[in-house]
């Protein structure tokens, strides 16, 4: 079976000398290179303080996140005093714009639960996005997670019987390029995963494994990046553009410092609209829409089977 595309260790990093050992690799790389965003020092603080809090290390070990992490960002309800750098990612940087992607997402879902309905998180990570509706106006509803993180899953499966939704919730240890279900998902929930993948043609045979799980007039609701403009310190004249990411360019010189210099992220691939619409069809699916947040990014595909 493939293994995550996300991450590759625990959610919890006890080990301090791992994590030194790849503090180190990276400072070793930033004084060789060429070019930073913020200066070397400014740099080399920013990569001292990732190392003071778990979620820091944990980007710093995997360049990317896994379930549990992602909720923590969604939901944004730590349970212990964050450092000066961690409240900062979660109430300052870029995550905020994938924290209200990820409510626009649920205020989707709910239009999808009907009676009967078998609605699908792929992956699934802790599944917040389908255990945290309301039921309660509905019977028959089945909930399926699917993630390749066994980790993912145990914490899935606790949050189920948090909501006392275990009795209609399962989750399978799958590839979402193999899924095992054909023709049984009414609703399937993807909101990250393509980010992490570069290769078109691999898209679009995510896309048709999707498209094999839902029944005929089944629906898909999935994210994408859209290509950002360029900084405003290097191309004054797309300044403007930034507003629509509601960050200022001092905050987006820290963001990129800690996600490009530093941790340089895995899940930040881009797809133009018509390259994400053109890789929905190729797979089956009729887009049926493409709704961006108020300032007209982040959008989220609507495509049917």
């Amino acid at each position: 079976m493939a293994s995550t595309v996300s991450h590759h260790t625990s959610t919890r990093i006890t080990d301090a000398a791992s994590t030194e050992r790849i503090a180190a690799d990276i400072e070793r790389r930033l004084r060789a290179a060429g070019r930073l965003v913020l200066p070397l020092e400014d740099t080399l603080e920013l990569l001292h303080q990732l190392q003071r809090f778990e979620l820091g290390r944990f980007l710093l070990h995997n360049r990317g996140l896994n379930g549990y992490w992602t909720s923590y960002i969604f939901r944004n309800r730590p349970e212990q005093p964050v450092t000066p750098l961690e409240h900062w990612l979660l109430n300052n940087s870029l995550l905020c714009q994938a924290r209200e992607r990820y409510h626009r997402f649920r205020e989707l879902i709910a239009e999808h639960i009907t009676d009967g309905a078998t609605l699908a998180s792929v992956p699934c990570g802790v599944m917040d996005d389908l255990l945290e509706q309301d039921y309660r106006n509905v019977t028959g509803v089945r909930l399926v997670g699917v993630d390749l993180d066994t980790e993912s899953l145990r914490y899935a499966e606790e949050n189920a019987r948090r909501h006392g939704l275990a009795a209609c919730a399962s989750f399978r240890h799958e590839d979402a390029w193999n899924l095992g279900a054909e023709a049984e998902l009414d609703l399937l929930v993807s909101n990250g995963l393509n980010m992490y993948e570069s290769d078109p043609a691999r898209l679009t045979d995510l896309y048709r494994s999707f498209y094999k799980a839902l029944r005929p007039g089944g629906r898909l609701l999935i994210s994408f990046l859209t290509p950002p403009p360029p900084p405003p310190w290097e191309a004054p004249e797309h300044a403007a553009a930034w507003t629509k990411y509601r960050i200022g360019e001092d905050d987006l010189r820290r963001e990129l410092s800690i996600m490009g210099d530093i941790v340089q992220a895995t899940y930040l691939n881009f797809s133009s609209e018509s390259d994400v619409r053109s890789q929905l069809e190729a797979a089956g699916f009729t887009v049926q829409a493409v709704r961006y947040n108020a300032g007209g990014v982040l959008p989220i595909a609507i495509a049917a089977k």
